[in-house]
């Protein structure tokens, strides 16, 4: 404020022919309607919002932050301004924490508050507006001006007030009552607005308060450390640790390279059956035939997954089917979502998989955890799905993974069907916190689900009829 001083004196002593000074020098010394413009800002801020591109959130921070500072111009001027300059505060805290739970996982925790309870957190902004009613009062008073001038802000309480009553009695009030009530929020903002207008032209001057950070300073600052604050829980919420060991090339028995060679022969890819461990290998001994589908549907996908479906006949209408991925996509370092869809007609059993990656020069992997599923079709039918929640760790390369299960048929059934399908965090997502699968969808390019469907014959004369 003495910055402000010194140039009001200067402006009085060289240009006292212009006198009365320019009004942007008085109002710098007097502030008051800087003040009720930033109170008026956040009480339209606050009490209306956009449910899109994250203005539901946006809009309330800045309003919340321009209430702050526009009661903390004015805090020592009466005690109910102070009283207003308290309670915004508490608001900007408030606010504050309840973003970065939301970013978080905890904030799932919270129990579901009722909605005759919740209405009790709208008593701090009708604090909000009794302490301003009350505080423009008490300025008319010291100007020798009616106490009427703060009407305006009375209107705002009992105009808050009918919107609470009506969350609770009437949610639904239909369009008329909701553009009256938007047509008379308009007009008490423009009241207000004229009042603090009428009191800086009375001669109401603020009394000034030392500060540490200007205003300017200390909103951008708590904007930006919020904004900076949710990203950063938001990303390390959304990222699941896994538990991970490095691949080690260690010397294979006879049995394990005598398995592996015979599976290259049926026509198993050798870059695919190098990414599967020793103990998995084992149960392919004694495989009678190999289905490698080339084509499989999804196997350029736009969430930047590829598949490769492998079905290694290890008995008489027994298999072990095989789905491998390559993820191309940033995202993989968010929640991914595998859910595997074994055919209907067989019984399944052994569910396991792998995800891969290289980081500094090493491999790494890490055990899907595939739990199982029941779904019940639209016909009334029921079916099984399998599925795993997982991220790959920051800075990796080379993303990849397989998931498999063994599957056998007792009937005269002649093909079977395998699908996996892989779903992608989208980034729109990430606030407020919630697991991918309770997730939605924002746009085929953000959280795009793709698949791979592959049909095997269940014997080797149904074979040449599958590829025809």
């Amino acid at each position: 404020m003495t910055d402000r001083w010194d140039e009001f004196d200067c402006a009085l002593a060289t240009s006292l022919s212009e006198l009365p000074p320019p009004e942007e020098t008085v109002r710098a010394v007097t502030p008051f309607r800087t003040a009720m413009e930033h109170i008026v800002l956040g009480l339209c801020l606050t009490c209306f919002t956009l449910h899109v591109w994250y203005l539901d959130y946006l809009l309330p921070a800045v309003g919340t932050i321009a209430l702050y500072l526009g009661f903390r111009s004015l805090r020592r001027n009466n005690l109910w301004f102070r009283i207003g300059w308290i309670i915004s505060g508490c608001k900007a805290i408030a606010l504050y924490i309840t973003f970065a739970l939301q970013a978080t996982p905890l904030w799932g925790r919270i129990p579901e508050i009722p909605t005759p309870l919740l209405l009790l957190m709208a008593v701090p902004t009708l604090a909000l507006f009794l302490s301003l009613w009350l505080g423009l009062g008490n300025a008319a008073a010291e100007v020798g001006r009616p106490r009427k001038t703060a009407a305006p802000a009375l209107w705002a309480l009992v105009w808050y007030a009918v919107l609470m009553g009506f969350a609770l009695l009437w949610p639904n009030p239909g369009w008329i009552s909701l553009l009256v009530m938007a047509y008379a929020f308009y007009r008490i903002v423009k009241s207000l607005l004229r009042a603090g207008t009428q009191l800086s032209h009375w001669g109401y001057a603020v009394r000034a308060a030392p500060v540490k950070l200007g205003g300017g300073k200390l909103a951008a600052a708590y904007l930006m450390s919020l904004v900076g604050l949710t990203v950063v829980l938001s990303l390390v919420s959304n990222h699941l640790a896994m538990e991970s060991h490095v691949v080690e090339q260690t010397s294979e028995s006879a049995e394990i390279t005598s398995i592996r060679t015979h599976l290259e022969d049926l026509g198993f890819p050798k870059d695919l059956l190098d990414l599967l461990p020793n103990e998995e290998v084992t149960k392919l001994s004694g495989a009678e035939a190999c289905y490698v589908d080339l084509d499989a549907w999804g196997d350029s996908t736009d969430n930047g997954i590829r598949y490769m479906d492998i079905q290694v006949q290890t008995r008489f209408r027994t298999f072990r089917c095989y789905h491998f991925f390559t993820v191309n996509t940033l995202r993989a370092v968010l929640q991914n979502l595998i859910r595997m869809e074994p055919d209907t007609h067989a019984a399944v059993k052994d569910v396991t998989g792998q995800i891969l990656w290289r980081k500094n020069g090493a491999w790494y992997a890490a055990d899907l955890s595939l739990e199982m599923d029941s779904h019940i079709t639209y016909f009334g039918d029921t079916y099984d799905s399998y599925s795993a929640l997982f991220s790959y760790p920051f800075g990796t390369a080379e993303r990849r993974g397989w998931c498999a299960y063994t599957t056998a048929f007792s009937d005269d059934w002649r093909y079977g069907v395998t699908i996996l399908r892989y779903q992608t965090q989208a980034l729109r997502n990430l606030f407020p916190y919630a697991p991918l699968p309770e997730q939605p969808v924002v746009g085929m390019l953000n959280d795009m689900e793709s698949q791979s469907y592959t049909i095997y014959p269940l014997e080797p004369q149904y074979a040449e009829n599958l590829e025809t």
